[in-house]
């Protein structure tokens, strides 16, 4: 019989290991700050923005070694396979409003799981925004993490509170695999101790304050792009400001891209004029350096030459260990590669990928392991079985490795790009 989905089954026990291993070797670089502030005394809500399909959820479910329940919209739980796997991550299916008068009986079935969950002393996480967008932004907070808070809230026994902890995450980048993660974990929201200040209050007025606190929350922690209509010239801007820092420094990253998007927010608030020319301007140089193939960070660092000269070789030294890893892998990364251009919604190509590599390579490496210790001595077999180990991970670097390779030389014929992305970088050094 099966049992509920916040028990710990055998499976579970001993493969989150692997699976943890798996979500972590997903980035490049990977920086969790804040995690003393998860609350002990109580039941905990996570409530992370919602930028990158179900890269999102993972990233929470590694955050601690400990099982977390999740919900995720229910359309995603339509081929079985993918189903498997979210049951086995302790995701479990909620319908919304807007997908029909049925799903109104099943969110209600899902919110009340959800209490259960929190008062068996499991952690939960709710993508309060309902739905992803992968954009630097916070969409509307839905009614269902006030619902779920302040459900827990009125049936937890006395003395433990309901906390929701906001999780910020900020990505290197929504559509590459294995880019970066930064995660901020924000001050706690003591829900139990905000709905006993407001018990003379309508319940309208409760639930609005518990979702304000979410959203003040995460927006705390995020960088937060608050006009659609000039997103992209405004994050150009911000990545210009932090070009000279490596993707490594994922703080001081962030740092600096959220200061830049205060300084051009600000800058459009008191001299719109000004702001609008210099949207323009960026506009346009966006535009250029799309159409030369031209990434930001190839101008951001170091002088064109060397730079260009720099990651060719290690391009060279890396094509051996690129073609071993992709041969080796091939089975994995190709078919994942070829089945995500078939995907329409671009955010979840990472989370695809994770997934057929989560299976693929684990389903792989017994069969090279028994291939390797047949035909090998016992330890070069061992050796060769550690060295392909990342494969599918060096596979994605060495892609990024040659993207980045073109872009530099590119970056090196193109004086005119660099000398607008200079004369940007100074207009945005005087806001």
């Amino acid at each position: 019989m099966r049992g509920k989905i916040y028990e710990n089954g055998w499976w579970y026990d001993h493969l989150r290991y692997i699976t943890d291993a798996y979500i972590k070797a997903s980035y490049r670089h990977l920086k969790y700050e804040g995690i003393e502030k998860i609350p002990s005394d109580g039941a905990v809500i996570y409530a992370p923005n919602h930028c990158c399909a179900l890269m999102d959820p993972l990233a929470v479910l590694v955050l601690k070694h400990e099982p977390v329940v999740f919900v995720a919209r229910a359309d995603i739980f339509a081929k079985p396979a993918i189903a498997r796997i979210l049951n086995f991550l302790k995701i479990m299916p909620i319908n919304r409003i807007r997908d029909g008068i049925r799903s109104v009986t099943h969110t209600a079935e899902t919110i009340d799981k959800s209490i259960e969950v929190l008062n068996n002393g499991v952690k939960f996480c709710i993508l309060s925004e309902g739905t992803h967008r992968p954009m630097h932004s916070l969409m509307h907070i839905g009614k269902g993490i006030a619902r779920v808070a302040e459900g827990a809230a009125g049936t937890m026994q006395e003395g433990k509170p309901v906390y929701i902890v906001p999780v910020g995450l900020e990505y290197g980048d929504y559509f590459r695999f294995r880019t970066t993660l930064y995660a901020r974990i924000g001050d706690p929201v003591n829900v139990t101790e905000l709905l006993a200040s407001m018990k003379e209050r309508h319940e309208k007025e409760r639930m609005d304050a518990i979702r304000e606190a979410v959203r003040e929350g995460l927006a705390a922690n995020i960088v937060c792009i608050r006009d659609d209509e000039e997103y992209d010239a405004v994050w150009e801007l911000a990545k210009i400001s932090s070009g000279m820092i490596p993707p490594s420094r994922l703080k001081e990253r962030f740092l600096a891209n959220r200061a830049a998007v205060e300084r051009i927010e600000r800058l459009r608030e008191e001299s719109p004029e000004g702001a609008g020319t210099l949207i323009a301007r960026v506009r346009t140089f966006t535009q250029r350096r799309r159409e030369a193939g031209i990434s930001l960070e190839s101008l951001g660092r170091g002088k064109p030459l060397w730079r260009a000269l720099g990651s060719s070789l290690a391009a060279i030294v890396a094509l051996p260990f690129f073609l071993v890893a992709a041969i080796a892998s091939l089975p994995v990364w190709l078919p994942a590669e070829i089945m995500v251009k078939s995907l329409e919604d671009k955010a979840f190509k990472n989370s695809f990928r994770c997934g057929i590599i989560i299976a693929g390579w684990t389903l792989m490496l017994p069969v090279w392991a028994a291939v390797l210790f047949c035909t090998l001595k016992w330890y070069l077999a061992l050796a060769a079985l550690v060295v392909l180990l990342p494969s599918p991970f060096v596979v994605y670097d060495c892609f990024s490795l040659a993207r980045m390779v073109r872009s530099n030389w590119k970056t090196l014929f193109r004086k005119e790009t660099r000398r607008e992305y200079e004369e940007l970088k100074k207009e945005l050094e005087k806001i």
